[in-house]
């Protein structure tokens, strides 16, 4: 049995822990279960992502646990789809880096776009991205989160540039994370079968659930969905918090 957990609004928001999730990760560590982090911010590498969560909760989490958006993408490329232009951050190079795929700044080289969140987005950088999707570049997208939770509240998320370009283009994006095909691939590629799926967000995280007849979802109420929305999500069970969730993995899906 497997966790596939999500990380923002559920291990923690910003720069704080949530309640019950260190004493939480301890436990399905020492039930030998294993757990994997699923994120669609794709705005760290795998290191950068898991010493996040050991600094934050203690937890010993090795780099390989963490699997972003844009391993995702970067797993929808082939050699021919080069060179990549990109809009993103360090998970975004380091994914590019990691499958051997060159990069260019320049629109009429790019075979692919490869677009996730930047908060140093110009207005520049949407036109060459625009301007190399109509010279026939493919239009990737990490994720299409419109909102990005904070400790101060939500921000403009990746999706919000991809609609962006996506609007200047007329061109539909070909989409890597949750709750997309290219994620799922990920997951499986790590050997998991049987799973457990923990969020915050209906349309992400428990929709990553559905159709996957060996895995189910928790929804946690620490994030973006309260419970009045809560019924309307589709999840296998809803809980107030990830300590609860750990209580469902750990009873086998019988609740307390």
């Amino acid at each position: 049995m497997t966790v596939l957990c999500d990380l923002d609004g559920v291990i923690y928001r910003g720069r704080t822990v949530l309640p019950g999730v260190t004493e939480g990760l301890h436990r399905l560590g020492y039930a030998g279960i294993d757990v994997y982090f699923i994120t669609n911010n794709s705005t760290r590498s795998p290191e950068t992502g898991a010493e996040k969560i050991q600094r934050l909760t203690g937890a010993r989490v090795r780099p390989d646990q963490v699997l972003s958006s844009p391993l995702a993408a970067v797993g929808m490329l082939g050699a021919s789809d080069g060179p990549v232009l990109m809009l993103g951050e360090e998970g975004v190079r380091d994914a590019i880096a990691r499958a051997g795929l060159e990069v260019t700044e320049d629109p009429a080289e790019a075979g692919a776009v490869l677009i996730g969140l930047t908060r140093e987005l110009t207005y520049d950088l949407l036109g060459d991205a625009m301007t190399a999707i109509l010279n026939g570049a493919r239009f990737i997208a990490t994720n299409d989160d419109t909102t990005f939770p904070t400790e101060s509240g939500l921000l403009p998320g990746s999706g919000a540039i991809v609609a962006a370009v996506a609007a200047a283009t007329g061109s539909i994006p070909e989409v890597a994370g949750k709750p997309n095909q290219p994620m799922k691939d990920l997951i499986r590629s790590r050997g998991v079968g049987a799973a457990w799926v923990i969020g915050d967000r209906a349309d992400t995280d428990i929709a990553l659930a559905r159709g996957e007849p060996d895995w189910r979802s928790i929804l946690v109420l620490t994030g973006v969905t309260d419970r009045d929305e809560a019924g309307a999500s589709g999840a296998d069970f809803v809980v107030d918090d990830f300590s609860a969730a750990v209580d469902l993995v750990l009873s086998g899906g019988e609740p307390s």
